[in-house]
């Protein structure tokens, strides 16, 4: 699962207006880590999420619901999937504590299209074109969905003009 991050035009087109709204709103709130009030508006929008059509946007909902859980002790200890952790540290710009966490992550689940994602967002945050390229063509393999959720992740907007792009950027 990728980063939601709702203020590119192509994100906002995908959106609904009103989760895109609360979306946003719980991003914040996870932030300023007032994770009740994120959690119980995060549980709100499960609901209309899964309805949205939009799965990129239900298991980023999902995950930071996970996290949130977690913070507040409403789930038990370890309980928050290892991908809602990742996304929340590459949220908070923690690309190498995401990599780390991923890279354990991926050695116990290396058929995971969305934690090879989530690696390649990590190297893309960190500017290494060649890793990122690298996770994100083994996530493709694994889920050809997640091609959709690279097109609007901006952390590879870095690095999404460089050669080892050259033929996603074709696909």
């Amino acid at each position: 699962m990728a980063k939601a991050k709702t203020s590119g035009a192509a994100a906002a087109s995908v959106l609904p207006k009103a989760l895109d709204s609360q979306l946003t709103k719980g991003l914040g709130l996870v932030e300023a880590k007032k994770y009740t009030e994120a959690l119980e508006l995060f549980q709100e929008m499960v609901g209309p999420a899964k309805e949205s059509g939009n799965p990129a946007l239900e298991r980023t909902i999902r995950n930071y619901l996970t996290v949130c859980e977690r913070k507040v002790g409403k789930g038990p200890k370890g309980a928050a999937k290892p991908e809602g952790e990742a996304q929340w540290l590459l949220n908070q710009n923690d690309a190498e504590g995401a990599l780390a966490l991923l890279e354990k992550s991926i050695k116990a689940d290396p058929t995971s299209g969305i934690l090879q994602f989530l690696k390649a967002s990590a190297h893309a945050q960190m500017g290494d074109a060649e890793a990122a390229a690298e996770a994100l063509n083994r996530s493709l393999l694994l889920d050809g969905d997640l091609l959709h959720l690279y097109r609007l992740e901006t952390d590879f907007d870095g690095v999404r003009n460089m050669a080892p792009f050259a033929a996603i950027e074709r696909s």
